[in-house]
């Protein structure tokens, strides 16, 4: 029985190896004329099999605004993104802590309002797009505090949508 076994799986291996093959080659004859075509196709994963999608969303690291004024400053951010047909790259600004900004030397605070901070979709190929409306930062508080160096924060939230 073992033997029927052995001799069973060494056939089935032979027949595996010998399948590619013959899928592999394209033959040229008199009969079938002096041209022939391969295809050339493309995966949707790299070398490892991974999903191969890039993006990059470039935002400002700080944005300094002078005392006293009260004009809105752009959070400017573009996207660039390589992603597959179907998927999609989701962005949004948010202010922490509710826009307060603190200072090591007092404990008073000046809040910010964010402004357009609402998520914005980018398509599988662009580069360096920006948003249609640009979040902003503006101080209207500035009453409330003494003179200082004040840090509030925005977070910017990514989301990669597969197709």
């Amino acid at each position: 029985m073992k033997k029927a076994i052995s001799l069973i799986v060494a056939l089935v291996m032979l027949f595996a190896v010998c399948v590619p093959a013959f899928a592999a080659d394209q033959t040229i004859t008199k009969d079938t004329g002096p041209t022939g075509q391969t295809n050339v196709t493309t995966k949707t994963t790299d070398k490892e099999g991974k999903d191969p999608s890039t993006y990059t969303v470039s935002y400002p690291a700080e944005v300094t605004i002078a005392w006293g004024d009260t004009d809105s400053y752009e959070l400017g951010y573009k996207v660039t993104t390589q992603l597959a047909l179907g998927a999609q790259l989701k962005v949004k600004a948010e202010e922490n802590n509710g826009g307060k900004m603190t200072s090591n030397l007092t404990e008073k605070t000046l809040t910010f309002a964010l402004q357009n901070g609402a998520e914005s979709t980018f398509g599988p190929d662009c580069n360096e797009q920006a948003p249609e409306t640009q979040p902003s930062v503006s101080i209207a508080n500035w009453a409330d505090a003494p003179i200082a160096a004040y840090t509030g924060t925005v977070t910017f939230t990514v989301t990669y949508e597969a197709a």
